[in-house]
């Protein structure tokens, strides 16, 4: 596979999906929260949102495998890694550690840049609607990869 369908591919089905979850996590923590600016607040709903990416990483793994397999180049092999949950237990920690830091930076950015009104309205369903649409995208581009049969068409 090419690296630029693999760079597509990666974009549309792992990236994107990842960036709408972390901003949804932020949301979702602004929107019912209250006192939301409270670092320990704060801190408690990061480590939440961590796990809940942990569990994400896990649905997409058998693609991330499949992915990973395509890739010659190191930068990408390990940005796949990145998604990847089958890993010994101190990297996974270390996953874990990123994966919180960035939940903790999505709440703030999150309300730094909408109102409460933004974040209690649409906000939610239009980032669900991104994230819906970039995975279909993706999944389009690599179905004959990703399904289980391959030589179905």
């Amino acid at each position: 596979m090419k690296k630029s369908h693999v760079l597509l591919v990666f974009t549309f089905l792992l990236l994107i999906p990842y960036i709408c979850s972390l901003t949804i996590i932020g949301i979702g923590y602004d929107a019912l929260v209250l006192h939301s600016a409270d670092l320990f607040r704060t801190s408690i709903g990061a480590f939440v949102g961590a796990l809940i990416m942990f569990a994400i990483k896990a649905t997409i793994q058998r693609p991330v495998d499949l992915l990973a397999v395509e890739v010659d180049d190191g930068l990408l092999k390990q940005l796949l890694r990145f998604f990847s949950i089958r890993r010994r237990p101190l990297l996974q920690l270390a996953n874990m550690i990123l994966d919180f830091v960035l939940c903790f930076g999505a709440t703030f950015v999150v309300r730094q840049f909408l109102t409460l009104d933004q974040i209690v309205g649409k906000s939610a369903g239009i980032v669900m609607l991104v994230m819906l649409l970039s995975t279909c995208l993706g999944a389009y581009v690599e179905y004959d990869n990703l399904s289980i049969d391959p030589n179905q068409h």
